[in-house]
């Protein structure tokens, strides 16, 4: 087996790359529940400006415990879901959202990877230029192995440089990186 990504071809690197994130990701939020947070199928509804009792049947849509349970036609479903989540379902379906995103790309399936980037890069009203990852960080509750696997999400869509942002967004990163070495200092 090759573990030197040196050795393998552009893609390769890349698979191993993200394979390794994905890992990561599910390290990291392995233990975060949803609670009484707002489900996809509510966020949803919140942003049709729907009642109370749509909301809350949209809530029994969503049964899994576990972020890793959730279903890709699920998330699917729901691809704006990122703006209308509170703290914990931010937490509880971000995972989820950045391990599709991941597993798909190139294809960024209803814009998954490019939502889970958007977010976290912004936090309104601050743009991309002045975004504050430890304002984010906070808001979102992530703990320092959360901001990590965060700003490793982030530094790959980066070095793949979809061309997207340009410097503005690698700024961003780059504020993300220094976050996570704060909170994650080598032992």
């Amino acid at each position: 087996m090759i573990e030197d990504e040196h050795e393998l071809n552009p893609e390769q690197a890349f698979t191993m790359r993200r394979d390794r994130l994905i890992e990561a990701i599910a390290l990291a939020f392995r233990d975060v529940q949803l609670e009484d947070g707002i489900t996809l199928h509510q966020a949803i509804v919140l942003d049709d400006y729907g009642t109370p009792a749509e909301e809350q049947r949209a809530r029994l849509l969503d049964t899994e415990t576990d972020w890793r349970d959730i279903s890709d036609r699920n998330l699917l479903d729901c691809p704006s879901a990122l703006s209308f989540l509170d703290q914990k379902g931010f937490l509880f379906y971000l995972p989820a959202l950045m391990t599709l995103g991941l597993r798909h790309f190139y294809a960024d399936p209803q814009g998954i990877r490019s939502s889970c980037e958007y977010h976290l890069t912004r936090d309104y009203p601050q743009g991309l230029r002045r975004s504050q990852p430890a304002k984010i960080a906070q808001k979102r509750g992530f703990s320092p192995a959360q901001v990590a696997v965060v700003a490793q999400f982030l530094r790959l869509v980066a070095d793949v440089d979809l061309g997207h942002e340009g410097v503005s967004f690698v700024e961003a990163v780059e504020r993300w990186e220094a976050l996570a070495d704060r909170l994650n200092p080598p032992s």
